[in-house]
Order: C-alpha cells, then structure tokens, then sequence
C-alpha cells in the first residue's frame, strides 16, 4: 500500500462500521458476497437506498448502499459502470436484492468490484430496507457508546500513567501494555532507541518495516501514516519537539484494533515526545562526566590507588577484568561549516555509545576529531557490537561517510588507559580501510618508529627523504607526496595508482621519476623503497 494515499491515513473507526461488520447484523446475515472481499474492512459511515438513475451522484462517500436494481432497469450501461461510478465517489459496498429487478449480475460488475475492492453483496428478494437501516443506525449508535465508555477507561489509565511521571522506556512500556501493541522508538536517522514488543512474530516484518518509515520519513506532508506489511497493520508516527525531529515511533498490531487504542496512542506520542526531548541531552550528561573522568586518567600522572579501586568497585569490574581501547574515525568528506557539523555528528556519536552501554562503564576522550572509547571486554557490550552498532548509525546519517576503526592491546587495569589510547591512536593514523578494524598488534613497524616521532633525527631524516618532494609541491602546486603515499597504499601496483590518481600512466612515471631525482632514492630498489617508506611513517606520525 502507498503510505501517502488517502486510505493510509484513515486511523479513526469509531464513527462507522466496517462492511464486515454491518454484514455480521442480523438483518444483513442473508446476504452474500460475491466480489471485492478485500474491501470487508471499508468503513460505512452511512446506509444509503439508490433506486433513481441520478442516486449515486448524490453520495458524500463511506455508504453502504442498498438497491433492488429499478435505477438500473433496462439500461445495462449504467449496471455495468454501477460499481466503478460508486468507487468513484468513494461508496464502502454495494448490496443488490436478487431477481427483483436484475436476473443475472453482469461479469463487468464482479470485475469491477474485484479491482476497486468495493464489496458486491447479494440479497435475498424479500429483504426489508426498514429493518435494514435501524439495524444498521442501532449498531452504529452502540458502537459509539461503546468507544465512549471504552475510551474513558482508557483515558483514566493513560492519565494516572501520565502522572507515574515514568522516563521514556518505561511509558513505551506502559504504552505498550495498556494497548497490547509493539511499539517501537527509532531515532532521527533510524537506529532503533525503545522497543516493547507483544508480537512474537514482529522479526519477520521488522526490516520491511523500517524500509516503509524510510520511505515515510522522506514525504514531509504527514505527520503519521497507515500501511500493510505481511498481514500486520503498521503505525507510523514523526515524534518531534518545537519543530525539532526527534525521531520515529511505529507501532505494529496483526489484528484489527478498536479505534481507542489507536486514540491512546497519538494521546501517548504526545506524552511521548515531551519526554524524549526532556532526556535528549541525558546520555550526552553521561558521555560529559566519563570525559571529565577520562581526561584525569590520561593528564594525571600520580592519582590515588583509590581512585581507580572506587571506578571498578561502582561498576562491578573485577580484578581479572580486561579492558581495550577502540578510536573511531569518521572520514566527513564535508567542505562547508564542516566544524560545526563535525561537532553535531560528534555529538550524535557520543550519545549512540551512551545509549549502546546503557549504564554499563565506559571511559571516553576526544582528539582531532577522532572519538576515543575505553571498556571493559568481560562486560555485555562486545567489541564487535559496538563497531556494528556505530557503522550501522553512520551509514544510515551519510552513507558517502567512511568510518575507521583501530584497536589497542587488551590491559588488565584502567591505570593503562594512557597506553590503550597511544596505541590505538597511531593504528588509527595508518588505518585507510573503510569500515575495517585495525589493529595495534598488526603495525609492527610502526610499533618501533612511534617512540622516535619527537626526536630531533626523525625530524632530520623527514627532511632528508621528504623535504625535496614537499619543497617541490609547494612551488610547483604539484601532488608528488600524494602520489608516493598512494603508491605505497596501493603496493605499488601501477595501473591501479593511475586509476585512483585519475591520472594518465605516463603522467604516473614522469611524477616516480621526479621524486626519484628529488630523494636520491631508487623505486627500484629494495633499499630505496623501504626508506621512502620510513619516511612516509614517519612523516605522518609528526604531522598528526
């Protein structure tokens, strides 16, 4: 079903009958559908008698309509179009007394009912319109006074919730028990926040679910929407504060659900969105105390044994714990006011760990727009949890983003957080992999050389094997570095660094010639390629 048709957003039943239902009335229980049963569930608002050729013109929309076929006598045109003409002006079903006036209900009229799933429905030839529409009225009026009553009951308890004051997890919850839906919270770019599901069978659906709000959230006409989904009916809401979108709720039923339920709902978004918004900045609270907290570690050489004791003992951590460190690199490929959307994406980031840990420790710092993130491995949260949940997020804000993972040794105590962060920083200087984790343990070299990086003869060897190229590019406004790191990236496999140079081969080796007359150094030569790789290290190690 589209999710922005008309029928899509018809949420509210209460004030009419559904053909099933009118049908199961004693009066209509003669009756006999003989196409469209896909429109069973069409709403009728009224019950309405066409026996004048003009009748359906007249019709407003959502009526069940009555005829013994006298409109229709003698004029097979107008029999044959009745059920499209009423499609048209939006009738819910269409009941016709059997041999009054019609012997044989032509085939164009079954087809038609098929395709525009309007009801076609058999009566028997003695059946009586007076008591047909107070049946019907009778039905309807009960309906109503049912909902009311229903709906009151149901008010109280939404209103005795409201005032539990609970936080947003626990009213989705309540939500979602009071109403016996599965109800489910995604944020602005649709990584799942809450859930509370009743369906045991919602994992089949889920994925094509979350395809349908995608294509819902990229329609700004509607605030909310109705599709189908493998026999479910699927809710979907945008949940926003002050104009600001916080995310997403949908809300998923098999069965067909009174229209009071659907009421508490859109009354408890509302409740909703006020709570999400009030504990929006609450995991960013969380990542700003850990930062504090982090930032001591790594700034302060002489803090007390307790202060580390008191860290593990409030998060249950154990002597034989071991703790790892992972750096998370966003490549933003952004040009303008790219500090400012850095920082929000930065943010973004920090509050999916926080919410990822869920009250479990962590530490956490940032460098040079890099994220750092210390845990403990024995704890519920894996590693590869963490780098799934994160890609996942990334490629859902801006699947052009490229996200970079290095990993430190594992350390048995949180003193050693300086070395996790050392470590897993330089893997993250030469990690060039998306979505790959490298890492510490797999950079031998670099392993050796980082230790030098401040010394006064790496700076000399840099100049020595790099400074020509580096002079040379920024004179000529040349690429010769770029072109010595891609070729060493791409192991110096030729027609490949042309491609991504987007260079001609020829334009490759007048450049390799260069830098060979630049350096002194021979590409063809295992000692010359192995310097010029040293300096390359080295290099970026003391530019970043």
């Amino acid at each position: 079903m589209d999710i922005n048709s008309k029928n899509s957003n018809k949420l509210d039943l209460k004030n009419s009958l559904l053909v099933r239902e009118v049908l199961s009335i004693p009066a209509f229980e003669s009756g006999r559908v003989i196409a469209g049963k896909n429109g069973l569930d069409n709403e009728c608002r009224n019950i309405t008698i066409i026996e004048t050729p003009d009748g359906i013109e007249w019709l407003e929309g959502d009526e069940f309509l009555l005829s013994a076929g006298y409109a229709f006598k003698d004029k097979k045109d107008e029999l044959d179009n009745a059920v499209y003409r009423a499609y048209k002006k939006g009738a819910a079903a269409l009941a016709i007394k059997e041999k009054r006036y019609i012997d044989v209900i032509p085939q164009k009229m079954i087809d038609q009912s098929n395709e525009y799933n309007i009801p076609l429905i058999v009566l028997p030839c003695n059946f009586i319109y007076t008591k047909a529409l107070s049946s019907f009225y009778n039905s309807l009026l009960y309906k109503k006074n049912k909902h009311i009553y229903e709906s009151k009951k149901m008010h109280d308890r939404l209103l005795r919730l409201m005032l539990e004051d609970k936080n947003a997890e626990d009213t989705i919850k309540a939500l979602s028990e009071l109403t016996g839906l599965s109800i489910i919270i995604l944020d602005s770019v649709f990584n799942l926040v809450y859930k509370n599901i009743v369906e045991k069978l919602f994992d089949t659906v889920n994925d094509m679910v979350k395809s349908k709000v995608k294509e819902f959230a990229a329609n700004k006409m509607h605030d909310h929407a109705k599709i189908k989904c493998y026999g479910y009916d699927v809710y979907i809401y945008r949940l926003s504060y002050n104009n600001k979108l916080l995310g997403y709720m949908y809300v998923i039923n098999r069965l067909s659900k009174n229209s009071i339920y659907m009421d508490v709902i859109e009354n408890g978004k509302r409740m909703l969105e006020l709570k999400l918004a009030k504990e929006k900045n609450k995991p960013l609270n969380i990542v700003n105390v850990n930062m504090m907290i982090t930032n001591m570690i790594l700034n302060s050489r002489n803090l007390p044994d307790k202060f580390y004791s008191n860290i593990k003992n409030d998060y249950g951590w154990s002597d034989k714990s071991r703790f790892i460190g992972i750096c998370i690199n966003v490549n933003r490929g952004l040009k303008n006011d790219s500090k400012i959307l850095g920082n929000q994406l930065n943010e973004e980031i920090c509050n999916l760990i926080a919410r990822i840990f869920n009250g479990h420790g962590f530490f956490i710092t940032e460098e040079n727009s890099r994220i750092i993130l210390f845990f403990c491995l024995e704890d519920v949260v894996s590693l590869d949890y963490v780098v799934k949940k994160i890609n996942n997020y990334i490629n859902n804000y801006n699947n052009s983003m490229r996200v970079f993972f290095s990993v430190s040794r594992s350390y048995d105590d949180i003193v050693d957080i300086p070395k996790m962060y050392n470590e897993c920083y330089i893997a993250s200087l030469f990690n060039t992999k998306k979505n790959i984790v490298l890492y510490y343990d797999s950079l031998d070299t670099i392993k050796l050389l980082y230790p030098l990086k401040e010394n006064m003869q790496t700076f000399e060897y840099c100049s020595k094997t790099l400074g020509g190229i580096k002079e040379y590019d920024s004179k000529n406004k040349s690429e010769l570095l770029r072109t010595l790191e891609c070729f060493f990236k791409y192991n110096m496999k030729k027609k490949l660094v042309a491609n991504k140079l987007h260079i001609h081969p020829e334009t490759l080796r007048y450049r390799l010639n260069k830098i060979e007359d630049l350096t002194g150094y021979s590409l063809h030569s295992s000692e010359g390629i192995f310097a010029l790789q040293i300096g390359i290290k080295l290099y970026r190690m003391i530019k970043d």
